[in-house]
């Protein structure tokens, strides 16, 4: 199995959205630029919705890495996932300079195939718990290998847009959103990792 001997099988969930998240951020991260300037947009505007979205989401990520502790993480899991979902049909549906900037900022858009989102500090702290000390290492470095190898086959993904001409822009981003977001709710859900590793490893 990817997991290591000894950590939590529950952890194979945060694992699989980390996967899924890091794909669709990888597609978007070529989609949107290209998306954004076929609804006629110029380049300072797409410039300045993408600063919008890496704003928020650093905000967000502030505030859940200070705040987080006092809520459950599944909650936190959940109600990231039930935003993303959101700022994939708002995103979808709207055209307008102003309300896509407004929903870029306190949304969960993210303009690069990095991980910039309010699940990084929720995932981190639950990866900790899922993994005896001398297993986080390896589990971390699983996680963020996941991570970069699945941003790249999305924007690999993405760039199937040029060989069609563009036609499903705005169908496939709609579709990338809402499946990482549906996909994320359930995984969120599931993802209840036990409250100590050792507990768990023993």
């Amino acid at each position: 199995m990817f997991l290591p001997a000894g950590v939590a099988p529950e952890a194979g969930l945060l694992l699989a959205g980390k996967a899924l998240r890091a794909f669709v951020d990888g597609y978007v991260a070529i989609l949107l630029p290209a998306y954004l300037l076929a609804l006629g947009f110029g380049t300072w505007e797409v410039g300045l919705l993408s600063t919008a979205t890496l704003l928020g989401s650093a905000l967000a990520t502030f505030a859940v890495g200070a705040w987080g502790h006092k809520f459950h993480h599944r909650k936190l899991l959940l109600a990231a996932a039930l935003l993303m979902a959101a700022t994939g049909l708002a995103f979808a549906g709207l055209s307008s300079i102003w309300p896509l900037l407004l929903i870029a900022f306190v949304g969960t858009l993210n303009p690069s195939s990095g991980d910039v989102s309010v699940f990084l500090p929720v995932e981190h702290a639950r990866l900790a718990d899922a993994a005896p000390d001398l297993l986080r290492t390896t589990l971390f470095a699983r996680y963020s290998l996941i991570g970069a190898l699945c941003g790249a086959v999305g924007a690999l993904a993405a760039g199937g847009a040029g060989c069609t001409g563009g036609a499903w822009h705005r169908p496939a981003h709609r579709l990338a959103r809402h499946v990482c977001g549906l996909r994320r709710r359930w995984l969120g859900g599931l993802a209840v990792v036990p409250e100590t590793a050792r507990a768990a490893a023993a």
